[in-house]
């Protein structure tokens, strides 16, 4: 994962500066890399097993490039990282370049095809990755095991209120159906986003009902940076 550290830590470098996030909530937070490794490491640590991934990787390149969200794969350059879309995260791709050689399963879910169509393409070199056009609340509701690692990453940030509401509605569905394992944890990207805290005054963003919910039911936050990464206490 190291690898990726210059492109994770600098996804958002174009878009927005250090000063735009310590007016917004007062500090830096450490980005994506850090969350990513902990979670790496928690999962070789306690040797688990199922990740899954609500929210496919679903543009071959970031924003500042032409071809973002184009279902032309001319646009994917597997060994051309610099363009990859980091500001959206690449966690297909990086968790899935991370599970091989292993027995960890990764399960990518997403509603529309078109993303799960890109995101194939985009791992297609890799193995132990599986594909789900669904929504993410059919999906979870449908389950009949546990899961060790979610990375919650449905809707958009803005607007941000039917985001919110989502993911309300998928936690209490992990928690009604007792969904994550004892060991497991959960990853909600796009908490500090610059986008949600001009719209709504939430720390939280789209994890401003959720994060309240599993708190209450279980889960203690362990990182509370860019992402939120809970583990179930």
């Amino acid at each position: 994962m190291k690898k990726y550290k210059k492109f994770m830590d600098g996804a958002f470098s174009p878009y927005y500066k250090d000063e735009d996030f310590i007016e917004s909530y007062g500090r830096i937070p450490k980005f994506r890399y850090d969350t990513f490794k902990y979670c790496w490491d928690w999962i070789q640590e306690k040797q688990l097993k199922t990740i899954v991934e609500l929210g496919t990787s679903r543009s071959f390149v970031d924003g500042k490039y032409p071809g973002c969200n184009s279902d032309d794969i001319k646009f994917w350059e597997v060994d051309n990282p610099e363009i990859w879309d980091w500001s959206a995260g690449c966690f297909t791709r990086v968790f899935g370049e991370l599970i091989q050689g292993t027995d960890i399963d990764l399960i990518t879910v997403d509603l529309m095809s078109s993303h799960i169509n890109r995101s194939k393409v985009m791992t297609e070199d890799l193995e132990n990755i599986e594909y789900f056009v669904m929504s993410s609340e059919e999906f979870l509701s449908n389950g009949d095991g546990q899961i060790d690692f979610l990375y919650m990453d449905t809707g958009d940030v803005t607007p941000i209120e039917p985001t919110a509401q989502l993911h309300l509605r998928e936690s209490k569905i992990l928690v009604e159906k007792n969904l994550i394992s004892e060991n497991g944890i959960i990853l909600i990207d796009d908490v500090r986003n610059i986008q949600s805290k001009s719209q709504d005054p939430s720390d939280y963003g789209k994890a401003k009902y959720s994060i309240p919910y599993l708190q209450e039911n279980g889960f203690e936050v362990i990182m509370d940076e860019y992402q939120v990464l809970l583990r179930r206490s």
